[in-house]
């Protein structure tokens, strides 16, 4: 009989040569360790380094691949990650362990006080900053959280920290109507728990700037700024019903 699986782990990927076997090296340091049932979803989203041929090397039981051709973006990763996950609690995060693995821990308690999502945050009492980011892209980081507390939910005060969890059903729920998949789908997503009703709140999260963000200030923050507004529109149009 299969254990029953508690954490779904979901790390999008792409052209990550580089720092990849460290990263994977820091996830599955802390995942063997579990006494419960787990598995590590890797999403290769259209890489065309070696990023793929250093997933194989790792796949068994527990570390599975999704891949496919074209970089579809981080959104489309994790949406495919979500659908494919079987855990009680599926959490997304990145390679590059900004956030410590090891920071799920601490997630656990609030959804024992029934929370449907946890909100990883780097600006809420309790948090740390090891290693912040270039001026630039923290500030820039800043600016679109105020959109998102503006357009969305004056309460959340970061709303792109890559480190979230949630309740199976709620994720399944949420994700299968996410529809941006560029550095915007983070406001999708929480605008999409306000909409839908689910209990969410914002922990604290140790953070530290890791070297090779796939993240382009002309592209993607830009690009944020539209998203923003097609997360209005495409709730004006019934979308997300």
């Amino acid at each position: 009989m299969d254990t029953p699986i508690k954490l779904s782990v979901i790390i999008p990927c792409y052209n990550e040569k580089g720092r990849f076997v460290e990263g994977i090296g820091h996830l599955l340091s802390y995942l063997n360790k579990q006494k419960n049932g787990w598995e590590l979803i890797l999403v290769n989203d259209g890489s065309s380094d070696e990023t793929l041929n250093l997933m194989k090397e790792v796949v068994n039981r527990n570390v599975k691949i999704i891949s496919y051709a074209k970089n579809k973006g981080k959104g489309h990763a994790i949406k495919i990650g979500v659908e494919r996950a079987k855990g009680e609690i599926i959490l997304f995060s990145d390679l590059d362990h900004s956030v410590p693995i090891s920071t799920i821990e601490s997630f656990y308690k609030y959804f024992e006080k029934g929370y449907d999502v946890v909100i990883g945050s780097r600006r809420v009492k309790g948090s740390k900053f090891v290693k912040h980011q270039p001026p630039l892209r923290e500030n820039l980081g800043r600016g679109f959280s105020f959109l998102v507390r503006i357009l969305i939910d004056w309460q959340i005060k970061d709303a792109t920290c890559g480190f979230k969890a949630f309740k199976k059903e709620p994720a399944k729920k949420l994700f299968s109507k996410i529809s941006i998949y560029d550095w915007a789908f983070d406001a999708e997503l929480l605008f999409l728990c306000k909409k839908y009703g689910f209990k969410y709140v914002q922990a604290p999260v140790v953070w530290k700037d890791e070297k090779g963000s796939k993240v382009s200030i002309a592209r993607d923050v830009i690009g944020s700024l539209f998203g923003l507004i097609k997360i209005r529109i495409n709730d004006i149009n019934k979308k997300y019903l």
